[in-house]
């Protein structure tokens, strides 16, 4: 499966940096279009990762849900949370490889979906 050959390393490193970047006030249309596109590539690579793991009989996962529809957010989280992947951290000046948390997980899925969102709906800022 590509998750474990290391396709999210590059899509995290994007993600994170332009967090760091916008946090700074520092955030170009070019930006702007490299996040939006790493972004709906973690979100698509989370339902598959989902869709191939998880299977309908999936209780754990799916009795949290009405009608067996598992949120986009929900999934990535998912994701982050079972595939290891590399992140930079300034303090050691290289890749770390991240286990993350479920509660980590989840607010990573969620700052993820919210700047998907927000570049969707806001256009440029």
């Amino acid at each position: 499966f590509l998750l474990d050959e290391g396709i999210l390393d590059p899509l995290m490193f994007i993600v994170s940096r332009v967090f760091e970047i916008t946090h700074r006030g520092q955030h170009s249309g070019h930006e702007r279009n490299h996040t939006k596109l790493a972004a709906n590539c973690l979100i698509t690579l989370g339902k598959a990762h989902c869709a191939a793991v998880h299977t309908e009989g999936d209780l754990m996962l799916m009795s949290l849900y009405e009608h067996g529809s598992v949120p986009e957010e929900r999934q990535l989280a998912q994701m982050l949370y079972e595939v290891p992947h590399h992140l930079w951290r300034k303090d050691v000046d290289s890749f770390v490889l991240q286990s993350a948390s479920m509660p980590a997980a989840e607010e990573m899925a969620g700052r993820i979906k919210q700047l998907l969102t927000n570049e969707l709906t806001n256009g440029e800022h």
